[in-house]
């Protein structure tokens, strides 16, 4: 992953992006900057209690970080075990598996 708070070169990532991806991830990314996102598939706090239950801490020290960090994501990212793991599911593919759990109870949604 590009980690960097410089202006151009998040512009270059960008425009890497936007030149290799296919025209259904681009639409799909330009949604997701402008806020235009589907309906939520699973609320914050199953997210949240998932989040606490994989991090192997206690609730209370997730909770103290969340609000030392201010954002529930950046939360989960650093609080959450590394992985090396990676996919090379296109976002048109994720978005598509994320609008799919919208019929499936709680613990299939928990596990995939």
């Amino acid at each position: 992953m590009t980690r960097t708070n410089k202006t151009n070169e998040k512009v270059k990532v960008l425009k890497d992006y936007f030149n290799t991806v296919p025209d259904t991830d681009k639409m799909h990314m330009l949604a997701l900057f402008t806020g235009r996102r589907a309906k939520r598939q699973i609320n914050s706090t199953l997210v949240r209690n998932w989040a606490i239950e994989a991090s192997h801490i206690p609730a209370w020290l997730f909770e103290e970080s969340y609000h030392v960090v201010g954002d529930l994501a950046e939360t989960m990212a650093l609080l959450m075990p590394q992985s090396d793991a990676s996919s090379s599911k296109t976002l048109t593919e994720w978005i598509a598996e994320i609008n799919a759990l919208n019929d499936k109870t709680e613990e299939r949604k928990k596990n995939g």
